[in-house]
């Protein structure tokens, strides 16, 4: 494999754990309803699993993201990485069954062919 295409699966990899943080946080969010305050809603925010899990993608995240960056030029990193926003999309459609809209689907479709345009170049 060479070196272009390994910094390509690495930008992947990033924005995928990027993704599934963004969701595990969200459900935190979610389940740690708290009706004494912000400070009572940080306190059971902090025992939640998700949040655990969502800080250790971030931390995932931080390192493919650094893999990358060694091998391709941030420009061209920057603009693969928009791929997050698809992998929110659908995972947010998967696995908190949000709703998303026509218009939406259309802004994916778009950000993901930019993204091949960008890696093909």
């Amino acid at each position: 494999m060479n070196l272009r295409l390994l910094g390509l699966l690495y930008v992947t990899l990033a924005v995928l754990f990027e993704a599934f943080g963004q969701l595990a946080f969200k459900h935190s969010a979610e389940s740690a309803q708290a009706h004494d305050g912000t400070l009572g809603l940080l306190r059971r925010l902090w025992y939640r699993k998700s949040l655990a899990l969502g800080i250790c993608c971030f931390a995932v995240d931080a390192l493919f993201w650094t893999l990358a960056l060694r091998l391709l030029d941030v420009s061209l990193a920057f603009q693969v990485g928009s791929v997050g926003f698809v992998f929110v999309a659908v995972l947010s459609h998967v696995w908190l069954r949000e709703h998303v809209s026509t218009e939406r689907w259309i802004g994916v479709s778009l950000i993901l062919a930019g993204v091949v345009l960008t890696g093909l170049s």
